[in-house]
């Protein structure tokens, strides 16, 4: 009951966020569900991580108190939302967001539910994986699922675990977004149950595919929109691939998905703030930007992504805009964990620490070796299928407005975080010297590469595919039309 409570609990009070904080003309149950998935998850997640950082324990009654008073808060503007969206001023803007879904032929409605059919399958299958296998991923076991522990019974990730030398495999200044939404079930049923958190982490690729196919069957029509959702739940490294390297599906408890989800949900609110869709825009990209931060390390990047892609694509207003939405992110995440988490430890892999001209400088050889892993990763069909080169073709043939570039540079912005967290990476461990001595790698940043490159990339995979069939084409015209 536990796993049940914790996604009623997430459903219902992203639910409230997204009707009281965002007009959504068009979402239809699908849309609306992912959204309350999406901003359940980040929600319950950031107040737990405040509650944390104020030095309150989290608790269920101090979580619940929390979230309860933020639900009062909240009620009303959702009243008042849920009643206009019965008026008919609001029932125009649903008719012109909806006015790029044509009436479906019976050929093309069959091919779109059969494509939905698919995406639920693929995501059945790492729901209940999710819940029926154990964890197995190292990471999984000695970070996300690890800090949830001790959330369970510490009630707080500032003790000992955060502080002492002798946790250090746990990343101790790791942002623990994804270990504070695992811990709500142990939260709500009284007890910790190491399955119950892993099950609820497959729910953010549910949350995934059902925010992506909501944007583009608004922005592009029902069948791109069940393509890109067919398409994202089929990913290898999100559907079945159980084997480190490079990845570990959906049903681990893995960070890269959840990171992905809010990706995703962030450039798909920059494109429709860049394009004036909907209001309110720039205040979801900036929660979700703050979302990802807290999540992942490489959320940070997307920050400057995003005031760059601002910048770059907005009409007016741009220096404004680029720092409201950054600025939304980075008091989130400071308030939430940057602050608290400067009195950790720092490893070798606290890349801000190795950020010097001295170590750029060095790093250039790298490049070479860098390029081709990366190359050969792009092509991998074992991992990607033909997810690249297809979206680059997309790409090619489509039409790329200003405001979707603008989007093409954000994610230009964290594939170079990457590389350049290659260049100057200080990491080494007994495994990879050991794989250097065996000859399975040239070095250690190639080991390093093998271990990482797949996952660092499905962080990009959902928002490039949902870009790419945004710009694609038009695949259906209204029934009746000619030509």
């Amino acid at each position: 009951m536990g796993l049940v409570a914790a996604l009623l609990l997430c459903l219902c009070f992203g639910a409230l966020v997204d009707r009281a904080l965002f007009s959504v003309p068009g979402a239809g149950w699908i849309e609306r569900l992912g959204r309350a998935l999406l901003f359940g998850f980040g929600g319950c997640g950031s107040v737990a991580l405040l509650l944390d950082a104020a030095g309150v324990p989290v608790r269920s009654a101090s979580l619940l108190a929390a979230l309860g008073l933020l639900a009062a808060l909240l009620a009303r503007p959702a009243l008042a939302a849920w009643r206009a969206e019965r008026g008919a001023s609001v029932r125009r803007m649903a008719t012109a967001a909806s006015a790029a879904c044509p009436a479906l032929t019976r050929t093309q409605a069959a091919a779109h539910a059969g494509l939905l059919l698919f995406a639920a399958l693929s995501l059945a299958q790492a729901v209940v994986s999710g819940f029926v296998r154990p964890a197995f991923q190292v990471d999984a076991l000695t970070r996300w699922l690890f800090k949830a522990k001790v959330l369970a019974f510490d009630g707080t990730l500032t003790g000992a675990l955060s502080r002492s030398p002798g946790f250090a495999f746990t990343h101790q200044r790791y942002p623990p977004l994804l270990p504070q939404v695992c811990n709500l079930p142990a939260l709500l049923s009284g007890h910790w149950d190491e399955r119950l958190a892993e099950g609820l982490c497959a729910w953010f690729a549910v949350a995934l595919v059902a925010v992506t196919y909501g944007a583009l069957r608004r922005r592009a029509g029902p069948l791109p929109a069940a393509l890109g959702a067919a398409w994202i739940a089929s990913l290898p490294l999100i559907q079945y691939l159980p084997f480190p390297p490079p990845g570990s599906g959906a049903f681990s408890a893995m960070a890269d998905i959840p990171l992905a989800l809010f990706v995703t949900a962030a450039g798909l609110a920059l494109v429709d703030a860049l394009e004036g869709v909907r209001d309110r825009a720039h205040l979801e990209a900036g929660l979700c930007l703050g979302f990802a931060a807290l999540t992942k390390n490489e959320g940070l990047p997307l920050l400057a992504g995003a005031g760059l892609a601002l910048l770059l694509g907005a009409t007016r207003g741009r220096v404004r805009r680029a720092v409201g939405v950054v600025g939304v992110a980075a008091l989130l995440y400071l308030l939430a964990w940057g602050l608290i988490s400067q009195s950790f430890p720092a490893l070798d892999e606290h890349y801000p620490g190795q950020l010097k001209p001295a170590n750029v400088a060095a790093g250039l050889s790298r490049l070479p070796t860098i390029a081709l892993t990366l190359g050969a990763e792009l092509v991998s069909f074992q991992r990607w299928n033909l997810t690249w080169l297809a979206v680059v073709a997309l790409l090619c043939i489509g039409r790329i407005g200003r405001a979707r570039r603008a989007l093409l540079v954000l994610l230009g912005v964290q594939l170079a975080s990457y590389v350049l967290a290659f260049m100057i990476t200080a990491w080494t461990s007994p495994a990879a010297e050991a794989a250097v001595a065996g000859g399975l790698a040239d070095d250690t940043v190639s080991y390093l590469m093998s271990l990482t490159m797949g996952r660092l990339l499905l962080h990009m995979a959902p928002l490039a595919i949902a870009l790419a069939l945004l710009c694609a084409p038009r695949m259906v015209r209204p029934v009746g039309a000619t030509g």
